[in-house]
Protein backbone atom coordinates (compact mmCIF):
# COMPACT_ATOMS: atom_id res chain seq x y z
CA UNK A 1 0.00 0.00 0.00
CA UNK A 2 1.36 3.42 -0.97
CA UNK A 3 0.23 6.82 0.28
CA UNK A 4 0.64 9.80 -2.03
CA UNK A 5 -0.41 13.36 -1.21
CA UNK A 6 -1.68 15.38 -4.17
CA UNK A 7 -2.58 19.02 -4.67
CA UNK A 8 -5.40 18.96 -7.24
CA UNK A 9 -6.38 22.11 -9.13
CA UNK A 10 -9.13 22.42 -11.71
CA UNK A 11 -11.48 24.98 -13.27
CA UNK A 12 -15.14 24.52 -14.13
CA UNK A 13 -14.67 24.87 -17.89
CA UNK A 14 -18.24 24.31 -19.13
CA UNK A 15 -21.43 26.20 -18.35
CA UNK A 16 -24.46 24.60 -16.70
CA UNK A 17 -23.22 21.02 -17.03
CA UNK A 18 -21.38 18.69 -14.66
CA UNK A 19 -17.62 18.93 -15.05
CA UNK A 20 -15.36 16.15 -13.73
CA UNK A 21 -13.04 17.94 -11.30
CA UNK A 22 -11.28 14.88 -9.82
CA UNK A 23 -11.49 11.14 -10.43
CA UNK A 24 -10.10 8.66 -7.92
CA UNK A 25 -7.60 6.46 -9.81
CA UNK A 26 -8.00 2.69 -10.30
CA UNK A 27 -7.12 0.56 -7.26
CA UNK A 28 -7.02 3.72 -5.12
CA UNK A 29 -9.05 5.24 -2.31
CA UNK A 30 -8.84 9.03 -2.24
CA UNK A 31 -9.29 10.99 0.97
CA UNK A 32 -10.10 14.62 0.18
CA UNK A 33 -8.92 16.60 3.18
CA UNK A 34 -9.55 20.15 1.95
CA UNK A 35 -11.71 21.47 -0.86
CA UNK A 36 -11.68 25.17 -1.68
CA UNK A 37 -13.41 27.16 -4.43
CA UNK A 38 -12.44 30.65 -5.62
CA UNK A 39 -14.62 32.93 -7.77
CA UNK A 40 -12.85 35.24 -10.27
CA UNK A 41 -16.13 36.37 -11.85
CA UNK A 42 -17.66 39.86 -11.50
CA UNK A 43 -20.74 38.41 -9.78
CA UNK A 44 -21.64 35.85 -7.14
CA UNK A 45 -22.11 32.30 -8.46
CA UNK A 46 -23.91 29.21 -7.21
CA UNK A 47 -21.89 26.02 -7.57
CA UNK A 48 -23.57 22.61 -7.52
CA UNK A 49 -21.32 19.81 -6.30
CA UNK A 50 -22.05 16.12 -6.80
CA UNK A 51 -20.26 12.80 -6.44
CA UNK A 52 -20.49 9.98 -8.95
CA UNK A 53 -20.39 6.64 -7.12
CA UNK A 54 -18.83 4.15 -9.54
CA UNK A 55 -19.96 1.12 -7.52
CA UNK A 56 -23.64 2.06 -7.93
CA UNK A 57 -23.24 4.02 -11.22
CA UNK A 58 -25.22 6.85 -9.61
CA UNK A 59 -24.51 10.56 -9.22
CA UNK A 60 -25.46 11.97 -5.81
CA UNK A 61 -25.93 15.63 -4.94
CA UNK A 62 -23.34 16.55 -2.33
CA UNK A 63 -23.56 20.32 -1.77
CA UNK A 64 -24.66 23.63 -3.23
CA UNK A 65 -22.75 26.77 -2.31
CA UNK A 66 -22.71 30.43 -3.31
CA UNK A 67 -19.21 31.77 -3.91
CA UNK A 68 -19.05 35.56 -3.76
CA UNK A 69 -17.06 37.68 -6.21
CA UNK A 70 -13.29 37.56 -5.57
CA UNK A 71 -13.80 35.33 -2.54
CA UNK A 72 -13.26 31.70 -1.66
CA UNK A 73 -15.41 29.09 0.00
CA UNK A 74 -14.16 26.09 1.99
CA UNK A 75 -16.37 23.07 1.45
CA UNK A 76 -14.81 20.75 4.03
CA UNK A 77 -14.72 22.27 7.50
CA UNK A 78 -14.57 21.07 11.10
CA UNK A 79 -12.41 18.03 10.32
CA UNK A 80 -14.82 16.71 7.67
CA UNK A 81 -13.35 14.67 4.83
CA UNK A 82 -14.70 13.20 1.60
CA UNK A 83 -13.81 9.62 0.67
CA UNK A 84 -13.81 8.58 -2.98
CA UNK A 85 -13.32 4.94 -3.95
CA UNK A 86 -11.66 3.87 -7.21
CA UNK A 87 -13.52 5.38 -10.16
CA UNK A 88 -15.62 7.79 -8.08
CA UNK A 89 -15.77 11.32 -9.50
CA UNK A 90 -16.14 14.73 -7.87
CA UNK A 91 -18.25 16.88 -10.21
CA UNK A 92 -19.17 20.57 -10.20
CA UNK A 93 -21.24 22.96 -12.28
CA UNK A 94 -22.01 26.66 -12.42
CA UNK A 95 -23.68 28.87 -15.06
CA UNK A 96 -20.45 30.65 -16.14
CA UNK A 97 -17.30 29.04 -17.57
CA UNK A 98 -13.69 29.45 -16.45
CA UNK A 99 -14.36 31.56 -13.34
CA UNK A 100 -14.61 29.01 -10.50
CA UNK A 101 -11.27 27.47 -9.56
CA UNK A 102 -10.96 24.47 -7.25
CA UNK A 103 -8.03 23.42 -5.10
CA UNK A 104 -8.16 20.14 -3.20
CA UNK A 105 -5.67 18.40 -0.91
CA UNK A 106 -6.00 14.67 -1.54
CA UNK A 107 -4.40 11.63 0.07
CA UNK A 108 -4.36 8.76 -2.43
CA UNK A 109 -4.07 5.32 -0.88
CA UNK A 110 -3.30 2.62 -3.44
CA UNK A 111 -3.85 -1.09 -2.96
Amino acid sequence: MANVYKNIQATINQAATDVDMYTSPDATTSVIKTLRLFNTHSGNLVVDISVYDASSTTTFEWDKVTVNTDESENLLTYNNILILEAGDILKMQTPTTDVINMTAAVLQISR
